[in-house]
C-alpha cells in the first residue's frame, strides 16, 4: 500500500506547476477526504468498507474522465497510471475480505468538486493517506483477544 501512497504523492507533487493544461472544462465529483477520526473508530467494519469503496468508485470515475478531459498525451497517460494503481488498490481491499456493496443502504458519501488536476490528484493522495490506510491498517492489526 505504501507504494501507492508514495506514487500518488510524487505524481501529485509533479502537477504543482501545471498550468492551464491542467485545468478542466467540466467539474468532476470526488470524495470529501476528511476523516472524523472518533467516528470513524466507533463505525462497523461494514461501514467502513462501504465507506472506502464509495471513494474509490468517485475516483476511478473521475480520473477515467479527467483523462479523457485533458490534451496533453503524457497527462493522459499519467492518469492512466493513476487509474491503474486505484485497480490495484482495490484488489488489496478485496484480498483484505472488504466487501464491495454496503449490506445496509446508506447515506451518499460527502464530495467536493474538483476543476483542476492538481485538485484531483492531491483527493487522491489524501484518499489512499486517510480512509484507505486507515481501513487497511484495522484489517491487518491482530484481533485482541
Amino acid at each position: 500500500m505504501e507504494k501507492f501512497i508514495k506514487e500518488a504523492r510524487d505524481t501529485e507533487n509533479a502537477m504543482e506547476g501545471c498550468a492551464n493544461s491542467c485545468n478542466f472544462s467540466e467539474v468532476l465529483t470526488v470524495p470529501d477526504t476528511k476523516v472524523n477520526f472518533n467516528k470513524w473508530k466507533k463505525m462497523d467494519r461494514q461501514r467502513q468498507a462501504a465507506e472506502v469503496w464509495e471513494g474509490q468508485a468517485l475516483l476511478s470515475a473521475a480520473v477515467l474522465r479527467a483523462r479523457d478531459l485533458v490534451a496533453d498525451p503524457s497527462l493522459s497517460q499519467q492518469l492512466g497510471r493513476t487509474y491503474s494503481n486505484l485497480r490495484s488498490v482495490g484488489q488489496i481491499l478485496r484480498s483484505h475480505n472488504a466487501q464491495m456493496e454496503p449490506a445496509l443502504p446508506s447515506a451518499p458519501p460527502p464530495t467536493l468538486s474538483v476543476r483542476t488536476l492538481a485538485k484531483l490528484l492531491s483527493i487522491h493522495s489524501n484518499f489512499l493517506r486517510g480512509r484507505v490506510k486507515l481501513f487497511l491498517t484495522d484489517a491487518c492489526r491482530p484481533e485482541a483477544g
